[in-house]
């Protein structure tokens, strides 16, 4: 059978950890991109942070992503050779999900105590933001956060403090069950024949549905009256994203309307390539997987590197590659067939609006409040 052996984790999600109907098939790491994709660069090692990282000895990434072994070794062996980093020197992963990670790091943080762990990676930039304004995060501009261009433009980079690679939100279906179907706009889902055919997860309860609900209809992009037609069509309101994907799986629901690219990514690695996504032209959220080095790194020097490793076009490739993400820098190619080039998403990919968020404690509450009285009542 399919099977979702990445975890994701998504802000207000459940975890996409999936069995699904069909023949198992393992994807080859044969050519999955590592430290064989790195050239050593000899000025680039001369840095003379290498040597003081080098002293340092190790690098603690407290994070809520690098879950296998496969991108932990990726990861941790290109950085390595990206900086000619001793052969034993250390890169250490503490992982747990989202909520994990913020209590881990609030766990010494509100006891006034630094932060043992250099660098994080998670989902969470209202944590960020917060654990700006309380002297948490280090300011590094690193030279390869210039690169950093579409989440710059949609306001997922806070530079010096952090820089986001990025989930996508799209239409996802099964073109088993609907070989004629094409999407190019959220109107096409309008489409009478698709009317009992949908599934989207419970936006009343899960965060990410509902902000995009409320950036749509407040964006002007579609009719006023674009949810009520969309409720219209007999949805069906899934509580889990594994009830969702396996019913576009099974063609029972063919069509996930808020579906992760990452997922889609997962299937067609395992053989499943009828899973087709798409792009609407009136735009798709992307949300945040934000990396940053703590202001408290036990190892600063080693930080730093990551970052700029991270931030590099190597590192962004093998990123993307291991974890799923829309990469965050600019020219960096998509390794999927469901998931665009992060250049053709310049014009129309928009994010939510963290700052209305935390001046409005009430938005997100409100816009599921909203969802549930469309869709759930």
């Amino acid at each position: 059978m399919y099977k979702i052996t990445k975890i994701l984790a998504v802000p207000s999600l459940l975890v996409f950890s999936v069995l699904l109907l069909g023949i198992t098939t393992t994807p080859s790491l044969a050519k999955a991109p590592g430290a064989w994709i790195i050239e050593v660069d000899e000025e680039r090692c001369a840095d003379p942070r290498v040597a003081q990282a080098n002293r340092e000895g190790e690098l603690l990434v407290v994070a809520s992503i690098y879950e296998t072994p496969e991108t932990t070794k990726a990861h941790s062996e290109g950085f390595k050779k990206y900086w000619c980093l001793d052969d034993d020197f250390e890169v250490k992963f503490e992982i747990r999900n989202t909520p994990g990670t913020i209590a881990r790091l609030e766990a010494e943080a509100s006891e006034g105590v630094p932060i043992s762990g250099d660098v994080t990676t998670m989902p969470a930039i209202t944590w960020f933001m917060d654990a700006v304004d309380r002297g948490l995060i280090m300011a590094y501009n690193s030279p390869n956060y210039a690169e950093m261009k579409l989440p710059e433009k949609i306001g997922l980079n806070n530079v010096p403090y952090w820089t986001s690679d990025m989930y996508m939100f799209v239409p996802m279906w099964n073109s088993n069950a609907m070989p004629d179907l094409e999407i190019n706009s959220w109107m096409d889902l309008l489409d009478p024949q698709l009317k009992g055919k949908m599934s989207i997860l419970d936006g009343s309860l899960q965060q990410s549905v509902a902000l995009v609900y409320d950036y749509m209809k407040k964006s002007g992009k579609l009719p006023d009256d674009y949810w009520e037609r969309l409720a219209d069509q007999d949805v069906l309101i899934s509580s889990t994203s594994s009830l969702s994907i396996d019913m576009m799986m099974s063609g029972e629901r063919p069509v996930s309307i808020l579906g992760v690219s990452a997922d889609a990514c997962v299937l067609h690695s395992q053989g499943a390539t009828f899973i087709k996504t798409a792009a609407p032209v009136e735009g798709v959220m992307l949300q945040e997987q934000a990396s940053a080095a703590f202001a408290s790194a036990p190892h600063p020097n080693a930080a730093q590197l990551w970052l700029d490793f991270l931030r590099s076009h190597e590192g962004q490739t093998i990123f993307e590659y291991h974890e799923g993400r829309v990469p965050g820098r600019a020219g960096v190619p998509s390794s999927c067939a469901v998931t665009p080039n992060n250049d053709d998403l310049m014009d129309s990919a928009f994010a939510p609006d963290y700052e209305a968020m935390v001046k409005d404690a009430d938005l997100v509450a409100n816009a599921q409040a909203e969802f549930g009285a469309l869709f759930v009542n």
